[in-house]
């Protein structure tokens, strides 16, 4: 095994799982991170592994089944402390065998064990730092790129570090070689859109039923201000005419 080999194998984690399989050969693997980080302080998503065929075959690897067998049983890699790998599906393209590795409401140590994430009163505090374990012992190899998007219960509150962008309100973007570090903090609202208030459809529903209730009463009040006088009936004054005084008559 070549040193940049050995040296991979050492650093543990998700991302040095992967590079060992084509540390011999360059660019040819892609790492994407698809995740939503959950109020509670964990996350759900998906990590795919994209991998050269012509890279999985100089390592005796056929498919997408092997290259996850192996990198579960630590044939590959002594970092074993990634349990995404243990839900894996396998798949291939014409040039790629793929895995689609899903976790569900886990720890974000889950993915690895050097990343992080943590609840601070209404807001998350994530931390991701990838490392491919090379030691500058020998060039730079090109292995691929990672892409890591995530996106939070409310708004990016700040983004700190290096190959990391905010595409949206409540989403982040880091990409970058797999052969060099991505370093990030990410501070953002645990609390999702209208938490701690009505949320917006309450907030129509309320404003419907009291436009609603003030269009019926000034239709109430319309039709009653409509209404004509009552018709006496024969031989009866009206009752707003008061009592009639017969002058013709004296007074003794």
């Amino acid at each position: 095994m070549s040193r940049r080999a050995q040296s991979v194998r050492r650093s543990g984690g998700t991302i040095a799982v992967a590079a060992l399989a084509v540390a011999v050969l360059s660019s040819c693997m892609n790492i994407n991170y698809s995740l939503v980080a959950n109020p509670d302080a964990t996350v759900s998503g998906t990590l795919q592994l994209q991998v050269a065929k012509e890279a999985a075959s100089m390592l005796g690897i056929a498919t997408a089944e092997d290259l996850a067998t192996q990198l579960q049983s630590g044939e590959l890699t002594d970092a074993g402390d990634s349990k995404v790998l243990d839900n894996c599906v396998p798949g291939s393209s014409e040039t790629y065998i793929v895995l689609d590795c899903g976790v569900t409401n886990a720890p974000l140590t889950d993915i690895d064990d050097g990343w992080s994430l943590v609840r601070e009163g209404d807001t998350l505090v994530m931390h991701v730092r990838t490392d491919s374990g090379a030691t500058g012992e020998e060039p730079t190899v090109d292995l691929g790129e990672v892409t890591i998007t995530v996106t939070f219960p409310g708004d990016v509150v700040s983004v700190e570090g290096n190959g990391v962008t905010k595409t949206a309100p409540d989403t982040i973007v880091a990409k970058g070689s797999i052969d060099e570090t991505l370093d990030f903090t990410v501070t953002a609202s645990a609390l999702g859109a209208g938490a701690g208030g009505m949320s917006p459809i309450w907030i129509l529903l309320v404003g419907f039923i009291v436009v609603i209730g003030a269009l019926a009463l000034l239709l109430f009040l319309r039709r009653r201000s409509a209404s004509p006088a009552p018709v006496p009936a024969d031989g009866e004054k009206p009752a707003d005419e008061g009592t009639q005084v017969d002058d013709t008559k004296q007074v003794d």
